[in-house]
């Protein structure tokens, strides 16, 4: 019926090709890099492995994957250690006492790359608990006790080194002997003895081994040019600078005693050298936290426990360094690897001897881009910055020539894809810049205006790109500075602006001062759901001048405050548009203080039974291990005002457990009487006062008033006994504004308007249902279920996917109950494995379906509501996930029941990827639809009805596009969960979210909330680019009103309107649904109706001397001849089971008389 046709080729986004089921495999390099090896991993699946060039012999391998443990986030710099240009050396914050970001270490040396180093006296000194050596000398011994060291030589070979120390203080005519140089020794000094600092160590207290030796028991003495200058005769020893060229000894029991014998002028001095020869040989040393690999093999007995690490090995005979950060999605104790994992990854790449270095919150990767002046972190601390280390190592690059050796041709700042990609829309821009570096790959400064710019496809002038008005595909940029040629660069032209987007949502500032600044990026999106940076430049703008000033910035908005106020930013492009609410001033208000009749006022919103009480501070709430522990208004009028169009509202709370982030609730009801809701931040179990944060959708329609809160943990061993006190409720309230009116709903082609679905060779139909959710204790929706799958078989699709939630429990007795309702009900639930050929058709008259059942969240839940596992499920229906193959189809049916695949069950990733990997190459394998209970994205703002990994979802979506753009496959995914109909399209792939069948759905009706079920069309015939597939959304209606003129004048036009009245369940309901997207409206009438969209429609209908013609996208009725013209909505009823006759549809007619004009 509708063909959408891409103008823009197939680009490899990412290759997932399987090597074996839980091998990784081979990602292609990222741009401007050359390829990269297989990734150096021992397991998993990755999102991202990119290889780039950091300087000569200088490669930097970014590896993201997740495997059975979690995400890791890796990155492996190579160094060749023999090219003659590249060194290496000991990086520092500056005095060995002190610590600061790497990134500021480096940049300030001037290194290209470097890693953190050595563990340290963290929340002390600082200082490195190994020796160090820099720029081959060395500054400062190990800690009292001794330490593993590594470094590489100053001939460029790196090793594993002994930086023992022969240390010795002579004065008073006698030699004694140093136990350390500028080492905290927060183990502690021994009895009697002598230690020795420099102007190297810094101003930190020198006391920090003798923390708890008594004073009398201390001394020390300043020296300077081989001169007492002062003796402290009792502890604590002192901080501050010590001079240079000075140094002080710090002794403890009998070497205390001599120092004390010293006076003003005596002679004094302090030598300390490397004891072993190789050691003196060394560029830089530092210590490490244990050997990891030796001889190319992993060491045994090495900690498995999940952790940010780093690591330094070296193969080619200590030739080659290895620098390595492991880490994970970021955040305190959010992911990495065992050190055992961290060893194999090094083997895998060929690393002979390995040490591990400073993890945690201190593993740090920083490199500098070709061409570019300075390094930047590269991966994830776990800290949300930069920790402060004492040293790290660096990898530096000689200067070269200066003279410009190779050209690079890159996006300008702020215009690069998302997926890092050069891409750009018909008509409209795309900037680029030129960066030189020299025959050593350091930078060279390019005039922009010595850059000779040309274009083929497309026009280019001073960088900047401006494609063609008419999609051509792609556009090869080239670059040149005199005889320097840059490597051309592609850029893929994409389908024109189908709409766009904009980072921010909402915007409140403060104050109106230039430090509260913001910048907001400019998206577009074309109507297969390709993206593209938008340039500022392409913008036109509206809002109101006085109150904001808006200026383009790095490809971006930026918009400064002028004064307290409030605007509506309009941005349009293409003939779309978007709008952006912008406030200037904001007041924090307390809305509720809880001290009034809170017993009255409040009432209990747990699983179980609570204890309400009053506190001095407000209500108290005593709890024992729960799942939900909370409280609700106890009547509409008890409900909580809140002022203004808050943007956050906050708890303040005493909370005695510990609740995950995004699992705190705030209920509330909005202005149109909607209860709603919105998840927050964590609680951390604490006797402080702290804050549960809300941010409210940009959409809410204001003002609210707050029923209910609660906190929530759905993991049962992390459920405690506890306390709640609740204090009071906050608002941030910015300036009053207008909000913009909601947008409305954009159909996507992928529903059918019209109720018509594509039929004719290549085509077949399968059908969806979700979300009934009934138990063998309340079983009246088993009754939804019934009539739902009898009236689906008599549209005789080839299969039904049962996409979760069918039951709203998944104990044994409910999971029994399903199979006997759905078989009874004509439902052939197929085993896994013995599913039918793959291009057999259902015989009509056989009385049943095959039927493939994806569990759902509610599948896995048990008494009291508490999730568990799906044990219970399997033991019914089999195995969760399965892949099978039907007339050219690849179904991939995953099971995301606990909120993500892989906590569900990882084998089914590996799955995906092998499934995926052999239709590339499978001509039998026309496209591929991937099923998940959980969607992809959640329709509402809210985001609380989707997978929760987000990390996963980049992945499964990497997937399907890099599949559907490397063979022209179509992909599509379908979820279910958020009970909201919805499409929305990213790169290539739609997502459909379908309605719920049976339970009273999440979202308002004229948005997707309603009942239903999901009939599709498959077309193996059309490949992506065109409408493969296609659905009919069918929801369940009582009755259905219709409302048209009773008349119109021949060219004259009106939009039709009405809507369904929905049962509940199978008995009277009163929720209404619109006849519009996303429900595909049954429209037909008498034969003298045309139904069709475009002039085209229009122009067969004049000529076929048809009365009226009725567009189903805009519901407009056309008069175009005098008569007398019918038109007729039908829709699916939903009535308890008896027979056939109850299956019968809802119909409604109207007739219009169409007149010759006046």
């Amino acid at each position: 019926m509708k063909s959408m046709v891409s103008n823009h080729p197939r680009t490899k986004l990412l290759l997932v090709a399987l090597a074996a089921a839980t091998t990784l495999t081979v990602a292609p390099a990222a741009a401007y890099a050359d390829g990269g090896p297989p990734a150096p991993v021992t397991g998993g699946i990755p999102l991202i492995n990119t290889t780039e060039r950091i300087g000569p012999g200088i490669e930097l391998q970014h590896v993201k994957a997740v495997d059975q443990k979690g995400w890791y986030d890796a990155q492996f710099l190579t160094v060749d250690l023999s090219n003659s240009a590249v060194g290496t050396d000991l990086l520092t914050a500056g005095p060995v006492a002190f610590g600061g970001p790497l990134s500021v270490a480096a940049n300030k040396a001037g290194a290209v790359a470097g890693v953190n180093g050595e563990f340290f006296d963290i929340g002390n000194s600082n200082a490195a608990l190994g020796g160090e050596i820099q720029d081959g000398q060395l500054v400062k011994t190990a800690d009292i006790g001794g330490r593993q060291h590594v470094g590489v030589s100053r001939d460029g070979v790196a090793q594993l080194v002994n930086l023992m120390v022969d240390a010795a203080a002579n004065f008073a005519g006698a030699d004694h002997t140093v136990l350390s140089v500028n080492a905290a020794n927060g183990g502690g000094v021994p009895a009697d003895g002598l230690i020795a600092f420099t102007s190297a160590w810094g101003d930190y207290s020198r006391n920090r081994g003798l923390t708890g030796v008594a004073n009398d028991q201390i001394a020390e003495v300043l020296v300077q040019n081989g001169s007492v200058v002062s003796v402290t005769p009792a502890g604590p020893a002192g901080s501050g600078t010590i001079p240079d060229g000075g140094f002080v000894l710090v002794g403890r029991g009998a070497a205390a005693t001599a120092i004390r014998a010293l006076r003003p002028g005596d002679p004094v001095t302090l030598s300390y050298a490397l004891a072993d020869d190789v050691a003196k040989t060394m560029k830089f040393a530092l210590g490490h936290g244990g050997t990891i690999v030796t001889g190319g093999r992993v060491v045994g007995g090495l900690d498995p426990s999940i952790a940010p690490r780093t690591a330094l090995g070296f193969k080619d005979g200590g030739r080659t360094l290895v620098l390595a950060t492991w880490d994970g999605p970021g955040g305190t104790g959010k992911g990495g690897v065992g050190i055992d994992k961290e060893a194999r990854d090094l083997v895998a790449m060929g690393v002979e001897t390995a040490v591990n270095l400073d993890g945690g919150g201190s593993t740090t990767m920083v490199a500098r881009a070709l061409g570019r002046d300075e390094a930047t972190v590269r991966n994830v601390p776990s800290d949300g910055r930069e920790r402060n280390d004492p040293n790290g190592v660096g990898v530096f690059v000689a200067k070269g020539d200066g003279r410009l050796h190779e050209l690079l041709i890159r996006p300008a700042p702020g215009a690069a894809s998302a997926d890092g990609g050069l891409k750009v829309f018909p008509g409209l821009r795309l900037p680029l810049v030129a960066d030189g570096v020299d025959d050593h790959l350091t930078p060279v400064s390019v005039d922009p205006e010595s850059v000779r710019w040309s274009a083929n496809g497309g026009s280019v002038e001073g960088g900047t790109l401006v494609a063609p008005a008419e999609p051509n595909g792609r556009i090869t940029v080239d670059a040149r500075v005199g005889p320097t040629v840059a490597r051309p660069a592609k850029v893929t032209v994409l389908d024109p602006v189908s709409s766009v987007e904009l980072s921010s949502q909402r915007l409140s500032i403060a104050e109106a001062t230039p430090a509260n600044a913001v910048t907001v990026s400019v998206t577009g999106r074309d109507a297969q759901g390709y993206t593209a940076p938008i340039d500022p430049r392409d913008l036109a703008l509206d809002y109101d001048h006085d109150v904001v000033d808006i200026k383009p910035v790095d490809g971006k908005l930026k918009i400064t405050p002028l004064t307290a106020a409030g605007t509506i930013l309009t941005v349009a492009v293409g003939g779309t548009s978007v709008q952006l609410p912008i406030t200037v001033g904001v007041e924090t208000k307390t809305v509720y203080d809880f001290d009034d009749d809170v017993l009255a006022r409040w009432r209990n919103n747990s699983t179980a039974a609570t204890t309400f009480s009053v506190d001095p501070d407000g209500l108290r709430i005593d709890f024992t291990a729960m799942r939900n522990v909370g409280i609700t208004a106890a009547s509409a009028a008890r409900r909580v005002g809140v002022p203004g169009q808050p943007l956050r509202l906050r708890m303040r709370i005493k909370s005695s457990i510990s609740v995950p982030n995004g699992l705190t609730y705030l209920a509330y009801t909005d202005a149109t009487g909607k209860g709603t809701g919105v998840y927050g931040t964590a609680l951390t179990a604490s006797d402080d006062w702290q804050y549960a944060s809300f941010t409210l959708p940009a959409s809410t329609p204001f003002p609210i008033s707050v029923s209910g809160f609660q906190g929530i943990n759905t993991s049962v061993p992390q459920q405690k006994a506890g306390t709640f006190v609740l204090d009071r409720i906050e608002a941030d309230v910015p300036t009053s504004i207008d909000l913009p009116a909601q947008p409305g709903l954009r159909p996507d082609p992928l529903i059918s308007d019209d109720g018509s679905l594509p039929e004719g060779p290549g085509t077949w139909r399968f059908a969806t249902l979700s979300d009934v959710q009934f138990t063998a204790d309340n079983p009246a929706l088993t009754q939804v279920a019934t009539a739902a799958v009898k009236r689906i078989r008599k549209t005789e699709p080839d299969l039904i996917v049962l996409n979760g939630d069918i039951t709203d429990r998944g104990l044994p007795q409910d999971l029994t109950l399903a199979r006997q309702v759905l078989t009874d009900a004509g439902c052939d639930l197929v085993p896994v494995g013995q599913e039918p050929s793959e291009d057999s058709t259902p015989d009509p008259d056989a009385g049943s379906i095959p039927c493939y059942y994806v569990p759902g969240n509610h599948e896995s839940y048990g008494l009291n509501n508490v999730q568990s596992d799906l044990t219970n499920f399997t033991n019914e229906f089999g195995r969760p996930y399965r892949t099978f193959d039907h007339k050219g189809t690849r179904f991939i049916l995953l099971a995301s029941s606990l909120g993500s695949l892989r906590s569900t069950a990882w084998d089914q990733l590996p799955m995906l990827q092998k499934a995926l990997q052999d239709a590339e190459n499978d001509a039998s394998v026309h496209n591929v639809v991937v099923f998940a209970h959980h969607p992809v994205d959640d329709p509402a703002e809210t985001d609380s009805s989707q997978l929760g990994d987000r990390d996963e979802v980049a992945l499964v979506e990497h997937m399907l596009t890099d599949f559907r753009d490397s063979t022209g496959k179509g992909a599509a995914m379908v979820g279910s969960h958020a009970q909201i109909a919805d499409v929305h399209r990213l790169e290539g792939v739609p997502y459909m979210v379908l309605p719920s069948s049976g339970k009273d759905p999440y979202g308002t009706p004229d948005r997707g909330g309603f009942t239903g079920w999901v009939n599709w069309s498959v077309d193996s015939r059309r490949d992506a680019d065109k409408q493969w597939l296609e659905a009919e959304v069918r929801a369940f209606a009582q009755s259905i009103t219709l409302t048209t003129p009773d008349s119109l004048e021949v060219n004259e036009t009106a939009q039709l309107s009405g809507g369904i009245v929905q049962p509940a369940g199978v008995s009277t309901g009163t929720r209404v649904v619109p006849l519009r997207y996303p429900m595909s409206v049954g429209w037909s009438g008498s034969s003298n109706l045309a139904i069709g969209s475009g002039q085209d429609a229009i122009d067969t209908a004049l000529r076929k001397g048809r009365v009226a013609i009725l567009d189903p996208r805009t519901r407009t009725l056309t008069a175009l001849n005098p008569g007398t013209v019918t038109v007729t909505v039908t829709n699916d009823s939903m009535r308890a089971y008896t027979d056939d006759s109850s299956l019968a549809p809802i119909t409604t007619s109207k007739t219009i008389q169409v007149v010759r004009g006046r």
